[in-house]
């Protein structure tokens, strides 16, 4: 059967209503009879495999023999049936380490590593010299091949910047390229920006800026684009006003992203700056392209559009654009729209010029939170010592601490204040950083932060028992396989900034939750890589929560950079963070997991020694 079910609404005065049901299809009996077919001998197979199982369970081998002779069935690949027979029938433990050896040999635990989840492992990054200000609203972009990331601009609690800062990614250590772009024929002093790097020409283009509502009537409201050249060392104006050449008005909070293959800057999203400065009237930009060889702006789609056979996508704000050159796909991470929170992942396909949804609810395709690799790790060994029927209760009861029918991820990414992604072409994932602040301006997240604040002592023991199985199994705490790899130390005074007090004391944080999550685009799977929420009492190092922050992405060794932020410390408010930190997700390889089984057997073999021994002093 088929079952229709209306989720939301357009608007408070909107009824649902179904005009029209297409069902398309085949009747060919010549293709309905093969793929009938086709399932009915998997439904054989299955109840086969099924019956093998149950009769070697139960220890009925004859026929198991019988049956697994007849239908020539295989239960498990053979590697399996011979580890079995070595532990279970005859207790051969050496036996049973040379097949394990062997199969780690031929590479048979690289699938398994794949699936586990990532772990995060931050470093905080000292390079030698000077360090960019305390600062938030800024914005990052790196050159994948010089391996440098470059930021501008931004604001400091007080005022707007306008320096220009170089990151190698090789050393750690910053490098100032101006202290004043307006001096040099640059930009100027701003903040909410768009920024992005042409790996083409070298050069790094920005454009859009906040303008403060008391300065509205003023100033020029005109969207200017800059190009800085980084190998000349030079700025150049590409347009003093790109809605007057067909491209977007000025915006703030828009998003940038350059496309190689075609050689165009995408611009999508974005509140327009209105001359009014009480915002009366809230106007969203669309999505727009920019031909950097022909110097040519083209809207693709407005800030409202929707046709007959076309997704509806609408303009937004704290949204992350990316895109894939090579698939010539645009990604659009969630977002904000005034009261409205659209929680959709939207791809726009560049040669067809279409939007379509990759998840039009991002929660609708579990009702679990996202997979993390502690919780992966402890439910396999709590199904692993729960009775029959009970692990699945067992591992939800052990869980990330947070309900079972909270999809977390949504929540955040509908939610979030700051919402960063950088894609990993090669493997197809997508990592979102996204921090929600609990304020009157994100009222709505205000029960989930509170439940996931509460559950950190409830963590506090969940990290301990993997720390006592990590340490039983003989791996150090630092190892890939056992630790979880997120990290949470409540804010000091003095953490997180380190340039004349602006990103450090003052207090702790009001309310931030801080989370990395990791998109499996070919699986559309979600996964969480660090939550500053609960990371307590874990070993090892994480940057302070906070929102406004920006980061990049070291494609070559698969390492992100992140730099300043807002701590939103209630008796500071101008507080901001100038500290850099690298990410990087790790996940246990082959040999972890190798080591690992050798653990189990021998640990299983000492236990049947120490039997052995306890029956021989007993007779």
């Amino acid at each position: 059967y088929i079952k229709i079910q209306p989720l939301l609404a357009y608007d408070q005065k909107f009824n649902f209503s179904i005009w029209h049901v297409e069902l398309r299809g085949t009747m060919d009996a010549a293709v309905v009879g093969q793929l009938s077919r086709a399932f009915a001998w998997y439904q054989e197979r299955e109840t086969v495999r099924a019956c093998l199982k149950f009769f070697r369970d139960r220890g009925y081998t004859d026929a198991f023999d019988a049956l697994a002779r007849q239908t020539r069935a295989q239960l498990e690949a053979p590697v399996l049936g011979q580890l079995r027979q070595a532990l279970v029938e005859r207790r051969d433990y050496a036996r049973a380490e040379q097949l394990l050896r062997e199969a780690e040999e031929r590479r048979m635990f690289a699938a398994c590593a794949g699936r586990i989840p990532y772990a995060a492992r931050w470093r905080a990054v000292a390079g030698a010299g000077a360090v960019p200000a305390a600062r938030g609203g800024h914005q990052m972009c790196v050159d994948e091949e010089r391996r440098v990331a470059y930021l501008y601009g931004g604001w400091d609690g007080v005022r707007n910047l306008d320096d220009l800062w170089a990151l190698s990614l090789d050393s750690g250590a910053w490098r100032c390229l101006s202290t004043g772009t307006r001096e040099q024929g640059g930009p100027g002093a701003r903040s909410c920006h768009a920024m992005c790097f042409d790996s083409v020409r070298r050069s790094v283009y920005v454009m859009g800026r906040y303008v403060d509502h008391e300065y509205r009537g003023a100033a020029a409201l005109d969207n200017d684009l800059f190009c800085y050249d980084t190998v000349g060392d030079e700025w150049l104006v590409v347009s003093e006003n790109t809605e007057a050449l067909g491209g977007p008005r000025l915006v703030f909070n828009a998003q940038m992203a350059y496309d190689a293959r075609r050689q165009r800057v995408y611009v999508y999203g974005g509140k327009v700056v209105q001359p009014d400065s009480g915002d009366s009237t809230i106007v969203y930009s669309g999505l727009y392209s920019f031909d950097v060889r022909r110097h040519r702006w083209a809207r693709l789609k407005p800030d409202f559009h929707m046709l007959e056979q076309e997704q509806h996508v609408r303009g937004r704000y704290f949204h992350a654009l990316l895109v894939d050159s090579e698939q010539q796909r645009l990604y659009i991470v969630s977002s904000k729209r005034d009261v409205s929170v659209p929680s959709d992942l939207i791809v726009y396909d560049i040669a067809t010029d279409t939007f379509f949804e990759k998840m039009a609810d991002l929660g609708a395709r579990t009702g679990r939170p996202p997979m993390t690799q502690a919780r992966y790790l402890h439910e396999q060994q709590a199904r692993q010592q729960a009775p029959a029927g009970g692990g699945e209760r067992t591992a939800r009861a052990h869980g990330d601490g947070v309900a079972a029918d909270n999809p977390l991820h949504v929540h955040l990414l509908q939610d979030g204040r700051t919402i960063r992604a950088t894609l990993d072409t090669g493997r197809q994932e997508i990592y979102v950083l996204a921090s929600v602040q609990n304020d009157v301006h994100a009222a709505a997240a205000g029960p989930l932060l509170q439940s996931l604040m509460a559950a950190r002592g409830e963590q506090a023991g969940y990290a301990g028992t993997l720390y006592a199985q990590a340490q039983g199994a003989g791996f150090h705490p630092c190892s890939s396989l056992m630790d979880s790899g997120v990290r949470y130390a409540p804010e000091r005074a003095g953490s997180g900034g380190t340039g004349g007090g602006t990103g450090g004391g003052g207090g702790q944080a009001e309310h931030i939750l801080m989370v990395v999550f990791c998109y499996h685009i070919p699986t559309e799977t979600w996964t969480q890589v660090h939550s500053s929420a609960r990371a307590a009492a874990q070993m090892g190092e994480a940057p302070a929560p906070r929102f406004a922050q920006d980061w990049v992405f070291d494609r070559a060794a698969r390492r992100h950079y992140m730099f300043g932020g807002n701590p939103n410390r209630p008796n500071d408010k101008s507080a901001r963070f100038n500290d850099t930190w690298q990410l990087e997700f790790t996940r246990p390889d082959s040999g972890d997991i190798l080591r690992r089984a050798l653990y189990l057997v021998r640990q299983r073999r000492f236990l049947d020694m120490c039997a052995g021994a306890e029956a021989a002093a007993s007779s």
